[in-house]
C-alpha cells in the first residue's frame, strides 16, 4: 500500500493517490495481479462523508473474482462508479471500452482524472441518475456488461438500480456483475427480487466474500470507515451477483405454469440460503414468494378486493373502527355513498386539476421553481422530495371578513367550494367511526382542520415510508376521486406502525426488527372509497407508472383533540404573494 502523493485542501479534504495491487490468483485469468493508481478525496471529521470519492473493500472483491472472459473484448458500463476504480479494473482486463457513470459530477470528473492517470484512454465518464431516465443512454440494451460495486445501501436504490440495469443491459448474452455488501438484508433481497421481476436469472455466492489481496490496503480502508469494518467483522461480508436476462425456451404455453413454479422455488430457495438472520428468514422467503406470485394485471379484481378476504377493507362503522385501532388504517367502502356523491366527486376532481395547473404555473412563472424537480413549500402547496412529482395542496378558507383569498384565482375558489361540499358529507360519515375509536365523550371535539388534494404526476417515483406527524388523535381521510389501481401507485401502509415509538432518538435493534417483520399492504381503491389512517402510521405513495394520468386523491385531516392543525407540511408564505 503506497501513498505516492497527498495534500489537504482547505483543511477539509485529503487528496491522495493510492496504488492498488489486486490479487488475481483466485480467478481464472492469465493475469496474477492488477495494478491501478487511483486518486481519492477523503473527507475530514468536520465535514459530511462523501463516500463516492474513495476506494472501498468491495472493489477488491470485484477485482479478485471477476473472470477475464466476462470482460475481455466487451463494452462495459459501470453504474455508481465513484472513483472509477472498477471501470479501470475492467480496462486492465482488456474491455473494448468502458463508460464510468455516477450521479455526482465530482465523481464523474474524478473518473476522467483516474483514466488519464492510468493511461486508459478508452475509459470515458458521464452522469447517469438511476432514478431519472432522461440521463440514460438514448439506445436501450446496448451494453454487453454492466458493473456496479457496493451501491445498494439506501431504501430507494434496489428498484432504481434494477430499472437502470434493465434499460441498458443487452438482452442477448448480456451480463450484470455486482458486488453488494449485505448491510441491510432487506435491501439486498429487494434488489434480487427486483432483478428477478424484470425477467433476469440471478446467481450469487452463498458464502460471504472477504478481500484476499494486500492486507495493509484492506486494513487501512476498514480503519477509515466504521460500516466497512463492521461488515467484515460480523461475518456478513460481500456477495458477488451475476445476472442475465432469461433466454426464451422451447417450452410451450402448456408448461408455462410449471416453469413459473420452478422459478419461484429457485428464487425462494436462494433467499433461504442467505442465512444472515434466522429470525426474519421465514418472513423474507414468504415475501419473495408473494412478490413473484402476485398478479401483474393492472385491472382491479372484485375477488381480490372482496370485503371478506381483506381485514382492512371494511363495510361497516364497527369494522372500520376496529381496523383503524388495530392496523392504523382502514378502507371504508360504502356503495351508497359512492352513488349519491358521484357528481360531487367529479366536480372535486375537475376543479382539483384546474387549481393544481394554476398553482404549478404560478410556482414556475413567478417564483422560478422547477416544479417537477424542486422541493418547495407555500401555504397552499408543497412538494417534499427532489424529483418527487408529488404535490399536497390545500383549499384556502374563503371568508367575507378577511382578505386571505383576495389573490386567489377562480379555480382556487371553485376548488375550495366543492371540497367544502364534500367535507360536509365526509365529516358526518367519519364522525361515527371516530366516536368508536376515541369514545363518545370526545364527540364535540372531532373537527376537520385541513382539506385538500394529494396528486402525483405520471412517472412520479415511490416515496420513502414516513408518518404525517406524531400527534395522537389526528387522522387523515383520503377519498378516491377516481379508481386507483396498482399501476398508479396506491398508498402502502405498515400494519400497526402507529404504535411505534416515533419520538425515540434512534431506532433500537428490537424496534427495527419489529418494523421489518410488520405486514404491509397497498390497497387499490375504487372511486368513492374512504381511506382512513392514523397520522402516525408509516406509509408511502407508490410509483405512478401511468404515462399520462395524474393520480388525484382528496383528503381531510381530522383532529379529535382540539384544533391543532397541520404544523409539519406547510409554510406561512403564500404562493400568490408578490
Amino acid at each position: 500500500f503506497i501513498l505516492t502523493t497527498f495534500k489537504v485542501v482547505d483543511d477539509m479534504v485529503l487528496e491522495l493517490i493510492t496504488r492498488l495491487e489486486i490479487d488475481r490468483t483466485l480467478s481464472v485469468s492469465e493475469e496474477n495481479s492488477i495494478k491501478v493508481n487511483v486518486r481519492e478525496e477523503r473527507d475530514c471529521d468536520n465535514v459530511p462523508l462523501r463516500t463516492g470519492l474513495r476506494v472501498w473493500s468491495a472493489s477488491f472483491i470485484f477485482g479478485e473474482n471477476v473472470l477475464l472472459d466476462e470482460i475481455e473484448n466487451k463494452k462495459v458500463l459501470e453504474l455508481g462508479a465513484g472513483t472509477g476504480v472498477n471501470g479501470l479494473i475492467c480496462a486492465k482486463l482488456n474491455a473494448s471500452s468502458v463508460v464510468c457513470s455516477d450521479v455526482d459530477i465530482k465523481s464523474v470528473n474524478l473518473c476522467v482524472t483516474n483514466a488519464m492517470l492510468n493511461k486508459e484512454f478508452d475509459v470515458v465518464s458521464r452522469i447517469i441518475d438511476w432514478g431519472d431516465r432522461n440521463t440514460y443512454f438514448e439506445k436501450r440494451n446496448a451494453f454487453p456488461v454492466i458493473v456496479a460495486v457496493d451501491v445498494v445501501y439506501l431504501e430507494e436504490q434496489p428498484k432504481q438500480l434494477a430499472n437502470c440495469v434493465e434499460y441498458h443491459l443487452c438482452k442477448e448474452n448480456g451480463t450484470f456483475l455486482c458486488v453488494c455488501g449485505v448491510r441491510k438484508r432487506e435491501y439486498f433481497e429487494t434488489f434480487l427480487l427486483e432483478l428477478a421481476k424484470r425477467g433476469m436469472e440471478v446467481y450469487f455466492d452463498e458464502v460471504g466474500l472477504l478481500p484476499k489481496s494486500n492486507r495493509e490496503q484492506v486494513e487501512e480502508i476498514r480503519s477509515n470507515h466504521k460500516h466497512d469494518e463492521e461488515l467484515l467483522e460480523d461475518g456478513k461480508g460481500y456477495r458477488m451477483i451475476r445476472a442475465r436476462f432469461k433466454k426464451i425456451g422451447s417450452k410451450g404455453e402448456s408448461n408455462e405454469e410449471e416453469v413459473e413454479e420452478e422459478e419461484e422455488e429457485a428464487l425462494a430457495g436462494f433467499l433461504d440460503d442467505l442465512d444472515i438472520d434466522d429470525n426474519v428468514g421465514g418472513m423474507k422467503k414468504q415475501r419473495a414468494y408473494d412478490v413473484l406470485t402476485s398478479s401483474s394485471d393492472d385491472e382491479m379484481s372484485a375477488d381480490r378486493n372482496g370485503t371478506e378476504d381483506v381485514p382492512f377493507l371494511c363495510a361497516t362503522v364497527e369494522s372500520s373502527s376496529k381496523s383503524l385501532l388495530r392496523n392504523g388504517f382502514c378502507v371504508f367502502r360504502d356503495e351508497h355513498f359512492t352513488q349519491t356523491q358521484a357528481e360531487v366527486l367529479e366536480k372535486v376532481h375537475s376543479h382539483c386539476e384546474s387549481y393544481l395547473n394554476d398553482l404549478l404555473e404560478r410556482c414556475e412563472s413567478h417564483h422560478g421553481i422547477k416544479y417537477d424537480t424542486d422541493i418547495f413549500r407555500f401555504k397552499e402547496i408543497c412538494s417534499r422530495a427532489m424529483n418527487g412529482k408529488r404535490y399536497d395542496f390545500q383549499a384556502t378558507k374563503i371568508s367575507p371578513v378577511d382578505d386571505e383569498a383576495k389573490n386567489l384565482p377562480e379555480s382556487g375558489k371553485a376548488f375550495a367550494e366543492c371540497l367544502q361540499t364534500l367535507a360536509n358529507v365526509i365529516e358526518r360519515k367519519c364522525e361515527r367511526i371516530f366516536e368508536k375509536v376515541t369514545g363518545e365523550e370526545k364527540r364535540k371535539k372531532i373537527t376537520i382542520v385541513n382539506r385538500g388534494c394529494v396528486t402525483s404526476l405520471p412517472k412520479a417515483p415511490e416515496q420513502h415510508f414516513h408518518a404525517d406527524g406524531r400527534k395522537e388523535g389526528m387522522y387523515n381521510c383520503f377519498v378516491a376521486l377516481r379508481d386507483v389501481p396498482k399501476i398508479q401507485g396506491p398508498t402502502e401502509f405498515i400494519f400497526g406502525s402507529h404504535k411505534f415509538d416515533h419520538d425515540a432518538p434512534h431506532e433500537t435493534t428490537k424496534a427495527r426488527k419489529k418494523r421489518e417483520k410488520a405486514k404491509r399492504a397497498a390497497p387499490e381503491l375504487r372511486k368513492g372509497d374512504i381511506l382512513l389512517y392514523d397520522y402516525r402510521t408509516l406509509h408511502r405513495g407508490g410509483e405512478n407508472k401511468r404515462c399520462h394520468d395524474r393520480r388525484a386523491i382528496s383528503y381531510f385531516l381530522f383532529d379529535t383533540n382540539g384544533d391543532i392543525g397541520d404544523t409539519w407540511n406547510f409554510e406561512d408564505a403564500s404562493v400568490w404573494d408578490d
